[in-house]
């Protein structure tokens, strides 16, 4: 194997791996996005469950 031979071996290599982090980056993104969304739909049940009893209780 030449030295061009390597050095393309290496460029595919590293555009595969490029192309693995962006997926996994895409993953992750996706992943925060759907965990953000949990978490404020609990914060929105907490506030209604406080509200309810915050009702009941000033009455």
């Amino acid at each position: 194997m030449d030295i061009f031979d390597t050095l393309e071996d290496r460029v595919e290599k590293l555009l595969a791996r490029k192309k693995a982090l962006e997926e996994e980056n895409a993953a992750l993104r996706a992943e925060a996005s759907r965990l953000a969304e949990e978490k404020k739909a609990v914060a929105q049940r907490i506030d209604s469950l406080l509200e309810k009893l915050q009702t009941e209780l000033d009455s």
